[in-house]
């Protein structure tokens, strides 16, 4: 067997770069649109109050759940089949999302209508990036990412200054909204038609308890847990250290969305998966080592956060395995595993946080995201082998 050169290794990764090209556009999109995001919160705390600052973080996060809600697990059902060329159930399912939008725009504007139009388009948003990716057209779906996300920035700017705060959420809507537009254009073929959606039901509901738990319950009910059991301070250093996870769960993240279409395919793409685990170690290993320069010279006031940011950027590791697997469910159909491993995580994380914050401190805290991600995987590993059951 030959030996491996620095030549050969160097065109095994051109090679591989060229035939995943994929995975780099949903990294940049990912990453480019987490980015720009944090900037433009840094830009916002510098001129708002710490009261309208607060106010403008609510209006969003309602809209974000409803939006969760209103998406109906479409998203990752229209992402996953479309991969598979089954195109019928792209107009079905932007069908109901169409109605589900209008829906959540009317229960939220009694109480806020820029938080119902953002809820609307966040929704139609999801729908293209879903669609976007279950065709496999990742730099689109790059372009758009990033777009979006200078458009809402620009957007929003420029209307707080003329209207306040409610300009923010209306610029958040509009960059939304603007590059909806394929989403937008596939309403002319409305239809209350849904035979096809009726055939992957149970896929379906699965997928949005998955959703549900994994991006809207899991982001934000922890919060509430914590400023009620342990209060604001405990809350704000425990934030800190969730938005470095945060951070870094975009190799997580960028993996998973490349890898559900690829799966939906038949691609398994052992050798990215590998490539992605080993950079979540090495990137979660880095932020280990590097957190107490970084929050000592960028945070200063949060260095009792240190020990939560050091340990929370090791749940990266197992979230990363739950995202390879979590991509490798869905892309064959097995929906009710990811459901439950969702679950799983959301129990566990509750249950964690309440015995090791009380018994432990703030530092048991950090512990729990540990736990619960570990737990999680730990699942999903034993799930990996068993065949699916057929769908009644």
């Amino acid at each position: 067997m030959p030996k491996p050169t620095p030549k050969t290794a160097i065109n095994w990764l051109k090679k591989l770069i060229t035939e995943d090209i994929g995975l780099i556009y949903t990294t940049i999109g990912g990453l480019g649109s987490s980015i720009l995001s944090a900037f433009f919160w840094f830009i916002l705390a510098s001129i708002l109050t710490v009261d309208n600052y607060g106010l403008a973080n609510y209006y969003i996060a309602i809209a974000t759940i409803l939006a969760g809600i209103g998406t109906l697990g479409l998203n990752t059902t229209i992402t996953t089949y479309l991969a598979k060329g089954e195109k019928k159930l792209l107009h079905e399912a932007n069908s109901l999302t169409l109605i589900s939008g209008i829906i959540a725009a009317l229960i939220l504007t009694p109480f806020q209508w820029t938080s119902g139009l953002l809820a609307a388009a966040m929704i139609f948003f999801t729908m293209t990036t879903a669609e976007l990716l279950g065709k496999k057209t990742y730099k689109q779906y790059a372009l758009i990412s990033i777009g979006a996300r200078i458009a809402q920035i620009a957007i929003a700017l420029f209307l707080y200054f003329q209207i306040g705060v409610p300009g923010i959420i209306i610029g958040y809507f509009l960059g939304a909204l603007l590059f909806s537009y394929k989403y937008l254009k596939s309403t002319k073929n409305f239809s209350l038609k849904i035979n096809n959606l009726k055939e992957k039901r149970n896929f379906t509901i699965h997928s949005y308890g998955y959703n549900l738990i994994g991006q809207t319950l899991s982001n934000y009910l922890d919060k509430v847990l914590i400023g009620a059991l342990f209060g604001y301070f405990a809350l704000g250093l425990y934030q800190l250290g969730f938005q470095f996870f945060m951070f870094l769960s975009l190799i997580p993240g960028s993996l998973g969305q490349y890898l559900l279409p690829e799966e939906s395919s038949g691609n398994s793409k052992r050798e990215i998966k590998i490539i992605g685990l080993i950079l979540s170690v090495a990137a979660s290993l880095a932020v280990f080592a590097l957190s107490p320069y970084i929050i000592t010279n960028f945070f200063p006031t949060f260095t009792d956060a240190i020990p939560l940011v050091s340990l929370m950027s090791l749940s990266v590791i197992p979230s990363t395995i739950a995202a390879i697997l979590t991509a490798s469910f869905l892309g064959n159909g097995k929906s009710k595993q990811v459901f439950t491993a969702g679950a799983i995580y959301l129990a566990s994380l509750m249950i964690s946080l309440t015995i090791m914050g009380l018994t432990i401190g703030i530092l048991g805290l950090a512990i729990a995201v540990i736990t619960a991600k570990t737990i999680q995987a730990i699942y999903m590993v034993t799930q990996r082998n068993k065949p699916k059951k057929p769908q009644p």
